[in-house]
């Protein structure tokens, strides 16, 4: 059984961060009109777009970091490549 190392947790927080962080700025700029966060103007814009995809890269990014295995690598062992 190998132990995780000291910067699992870490790294475990800022995969987080990122997921709630795209999480809310997806969310806050797709409802951006009816919770009156834009600047004026109706309907959807580019600038809300550009945010609601920029959070769910945010948010998927935080997905893929969190769900990542953790890479443990032995110095002793020498590695098996394909020939």
């Amino acid at each position: 059984m190998r132990l995780r190392s000291p910067g699992a947790p870490a790294a475990r927080a800022a995969a987080l961060a990122l997921v709630v962080g795209g999480a809310l700025l997806m969310v806050g700029s797709v409802f951006a009109d009816q919770l009156n966060l834009s600047g004026g103007g109706e309907g959807f814009g580019w600038k809300q777009l550009i945010a609601a995809i920029s959070g769910l890269v945010l948010l998927l990014a935080g997905l893929a970091w969190l769900v990542q295995p953790a890479a443990e690598v032995d110095g002793e062992e020498p590695l098996d490549l394909p020939e």
